[in-house]
């Protein structure tokens, strides 16, 4: 069969290009397609991946895009922020092809399945869950005329336009037995990490995980709706993916996105023992939780080409990481950042602001903390209750949910959201709108942090990369309104 399968856009305004009009940053190939593509391909099918963001499709692109390729099949996977405009596509597209069957999957649609075949009509299969092989029986199912009830783990429509459910799919999928993610779909040229999380272009994202090996902090669905066994590729694979794409797109930068790769202290170091075995000249990046952090692991990682790790610090106020549940301490983040500052990794922080419980007391430990962490780079994210996690509901009897976080404004603002939740101790929306600008003022304009990246410079490379960053964080809070 001839399948289209198609991600939405997030962002209508591109407000990364408030700090430069040379680049386009932020946007990296989404893998979930990927790996979907790539074992339709492996059962023989034709696939043509519309990747809207990282194209620059908005609404009617992807439509001309669906007219000229003529698909026998559509997928369209998304997230709660592109919830609208897959509705939008998918609507458009049966005005003009009703008898295509529209697959719809995804993080979105895996929390709210009975919610997603309500809103939108003319979707005719939901997957619920991890979608590889589901998609495939899906597909079968299709070509061969049979019975959708008879596929696991969907939700599909009668012929009445009622909705069904059949029983739950059981299958955990296996790792290392699934394909790459078919790469050679996207035109990776048009992709390009933000500034502090790269060095070296061409780079590409690699996920070799899922689930997660703590999975209880509030804010994060992982936690609850889609929280599945955790389980990694083997470190051998994840070896044969790093030499093929070297080899065959000459990506020289790998940044790791999964959240648990330190947690999981014998897959690290089988994976950073096989890196130096190979020999496999690259920069890499990762992120770990500070709990689990070990000076022989980051010294073993510096020395295979890793220069930057990423930690979710969250709060410099122990009453509000207890209270989200993070089950991680303020010693711990200090140990955590002391040991990767000391061994020359880049140490980028990101924190929550506007929790549950805080105050522009509170707030203002924060920023201190993400001082005193000597961070690389920090980044301080307005809180954003969404909808499914317990934050949602500790917001909803702590303070004032103000804005939904997939509104049109709050979407089309590229990086620092519009505030969606003021907790009870601000009194307004501007107050805390003020502490996220103040927090970027306080940590990017002060001496300390630009001795300690004049202090790394080595090469015009450097100067251009360190200037991108700062220029990119600058561009966040000198550019934003409340």
């Amino acid at each position: 069969m001839k399948i289209l399968l198609i991600t939405p856009p997030i962002f209508k305004n591109n407000s990364s290009q408030i700090w430069t009009n040379r680049i386009r940053r932020g946007f990296l190939p989404p893998l979930g397609i990927g790996y979907l593509a790539a074992v339709l391909i492996q059962d023989g099918h034709m696939v043509k991946i519309i990747d809207s963001q990282g194209m620059g499709y908005d609404v009617g692109k992807v439509i001309s895009g669906v007219r000229s390729y003529g698909p026998d099949a559509l997928g369209v996977s998304f997230l709660t922020p592109q919830e609208d405009d897959a509705y939008k596509i998918i609507s458009e597209i049966k005005k003009y092809f009703k008898d295509i069957p529209v697959i719809v999957g995804g993080a979105h649609p895996s929390c709210f399945p009975q919610e997603t075949m309500e809103r939108c009509k003319e979707i005719d299969v939901l997957v619920a869950g991890e979608g590889e092989y589901i998609m495939l029986d899906i597909i079968h199912c299709l070509e061969k005329g049979g019975a959708l009830k008879d596929v696991k783990g969907i939700y599909f429509r009668n012929d009445n336009g009622g909705v069904l459910k059949t029983s739950k799919d059981c299958q955990v999928v296996d790792l290392d037995t699934l394909p790459f993610p078919a790469r050679h779909l996207y035109n990776l040229a048009s992709y390009a990490p933000e500034p502090f999380e790269n060095k070296r272009l061409p780079s590409t994202s690699m996920v070799v995980s899922r689930g997660c090996t703590y999975a209880q902090c509030t804010f994060c669905y992982r936690s609850g709706i889609l929280k599945k066994q955790y389980r990694i590729q083997s470190a051998e694979k994840t070896i044969d993916e790093i030499r093929y794409l070297v080899k065959n797109f000459g990506v020289k930068e790998f940044i790791f996105y999964d959240d648990s790769l330190l947690s999981d202290k014998k897959w690290i170091t089988s994976f950073l023992r096989l890196l130096k075995k190979e020999r496999i000249l690259i920069s890499w990046s990762f992120r770990g939780r500070s709990d689990a952090v070990e000076l022989d692991i980051l010294e073993e990682a510096k020395e295979t080409g890793c220069f930057s790790i990423a930690f979710g610090f969250e709060s410099g106020n122990q009453d509000l990481l207890d209270n989200i549940k993070k089950g991680i301490t303020l010693e711990q983040s200090r140990r955590a950042a002391s040991l990767a500052n000391s061994v020359g990794l880049e140490v980028v922080g990101t924190f929550m602001l506007g929790l549950p419980g805080e105050t522009p007391k509170k707030a203002e430990k924060t920023i201190e903390f993400a001082i005193d962490l000597d961070c690389t780079y920090a980044a301080f994210i307005p809180t954003h209750p969404f909808p499914g996690t317990e934050l949602y509901d500790q917001c909803r009897e702590r303070g004032e949910i103000v804005e939904s976080p997939y509104s049109d404004e709050v979407r089309h603002s590229r990086y620092i959201p519009r505030i969606a939740y003021i907790p009870s101790g601000y009194k307004n929306k501007e107050e805390l709108s003020g502490m996220v600008i103040n927090a970027y003022k306080r940590f990017y304009l002060r001496s300390g942090f630009f001795y300690k990246h004049i202090r790394k410079i080595n090469s015009l490379e450097d100067i251009k990369r360190y200037w991108d960053g700062i220029t990119f964080f600058l561009g966040l809070s000198l550019s934003r309104g409340s």
